[in-house]
């Protein structure tokens, strides 16, 4: 419950898209998590929303990623810390 309020206020707070939540497949006992947990959220961002949000992220990391953010087929991702940075 914790992970679908957190996402729906980040994604409030950003002004984005409809938070869509991930179940766990699996029951992982050492990390409390059962089967058909909601355990993560995403959204879908496309267009000028998503080049504005790239640009901010690409900003607080100083327009600087590393090697392993980059995968062998072209895509990447980071992290950032808090979402105030944005």
């Amino acid at each position: 419950m914790f992970i679908e309020n957190h996402c729906f206020f980040l994604v409030d707070n950003l002004g984005l898209y409809t938070c869509i939540t991930k179940k766990n497949m699996y029951t992982v006992k050492s990390f409390g998590i059962r089967r058909n947990e909601k355990i993560a959220c995403y959204v879908t961002v496309r267009g000028d929303k998503a080049m504005q949000l790239l640009e901010s992220g690409l900003k607080v990391k100083e327009y600087e990623l590393l090697r392993k953010n980059f995968s062998d087929t072209g895509c990447f991702g980071f992290g950032i810390q808090e979402h105030i940075d944005l």
